[in-house]
């Protein structure tokens, strides 16, 4: 079976367990609401008391304040992502431990990880930034090492969330036990995380030719059509990003268990591995195996 077919088996199969928990889809939403809402109750209190609006901008830049609002609401925002993420992937282990996962069960699971979250949020922030920087020199060398350097960071830390639900350890050491579990799935991470933007890209196309259409209408026609249009690509967004935290939880399972999660069997996901490959990466996986409840006594 070839790699980008057992993509497009394991988006079947992280579909599968949304279906049953549509819920999960909830999650990266109301991360989204939450990051606006500290952009507007951080952001726009400090841009008022600035000069920036009375002079047209132009001490806005110079601004401390702003800096430091900018700052604040850089980590605010990637706490708030990780953890999200981290209630998605709790949920997830839930449905595969065999229990019934709600938002509140999944939230719950995120809160008693915060204080792995947090130390993670900062490290990613701060290689983000870097990596960010590099990408915005005027060197074309330092822009395509920049953009090498941002592809490598996401696929060493395809896992790391996995690794603070299960196993909550710090920063550093689940950075390195991603890139441990990383020399056994790399195949799998990478085509994974592009096969998952391929279909995503596909999906929003609807979306995006509906904006396009709606350009060549009315100004209430195109307004309609610029709705709906980013519309269905957010739904889009909200929808790959849940599967593929789906799927990094059952990636990890996988990898740290030998045992193929419930509704995974024909994804090809245990040819990622092989026999030998298995035994050293079961150490520091803490509590709640696969079990044999799957999907069943959930909701369909």
């Amino acid at each position: 079976m070839g790699r980008f077919r057992r993509t497009v088996d394991t988006a079947k199969a992280s579909w599968a367990v949304l279906q049953h928990d549509r819920e999960l889809a909830v999650l990266p939403i109301l991360g989204a609401l939450a990051s606006i809402a500290v952009v507007l109750a951080v952001g726009l209190p400090i841009w008022l008391s600035t000069d920036g609006i009375d002079d047209g901008g132009s001490s806005a830049g110079s601004d401390p304040m702003l800096w430091i609002g900018g700052i604040i609401i850089l980590f605010a925002v990637t706490v708030i992502t990780v953890f999200f993420n981290a209630a998605v992937v709790s949920g997830a282990r839930e449905r595969f431990s065999g229990g019934d996962p709600t938002i509140s069960s999944a939230i719950k699971g995120a809160f008693s990880r915060f204080h792995v979250i947090v130390p993670w949020a900062i490290l990613a922030l701060t290689v983000g930034m870097i990596i960010r920087l590099i990408q915005s020199s005027d060197n074309i060398v330092a822009r395509i090492l920049g953009s090498l350097l941002s592809m490598a960071w996401g696929v060493l830390t395809f896992l790391v969330v996995p690794i603070l639900v299960v196993e909550q350890t710090g920063p550093f050491q689940s950075l390195s036990r991603s890139g441990e579990l990383l020399r056994h799935t790399w195949g799998e991470n990478l085509i994974a995380q592009v096969g998952f933007g391929i279909i995503g890209f596909v999906a929003a196309i609807p979306g995006i030719i509906i904006i396009a259409l709606g350009a060549s209408a009315g100004s209430v026609g195109a307004l309609v059509a610029i709705v709906i249009g980013f519309g269905w690509i957010a739904l889009v967004a909200v929808v790959v990003s849940t599967l593929t935290a789906i799927f990094q939880m059952a990636l990890y399972l996988y990898a740290t268990t030998g045992q193929v999660p419930m509704g995974f069997e024909q994804s090809g996901i245990s040819d990622t591995f092989n026999e030998r490959s298995q035994g050293p990466l079961m150490r520091g996986f803490g509590g709640g195996g696969l079990g044999g409840g799957g999907f069943g006594g959930g909701r369909f």
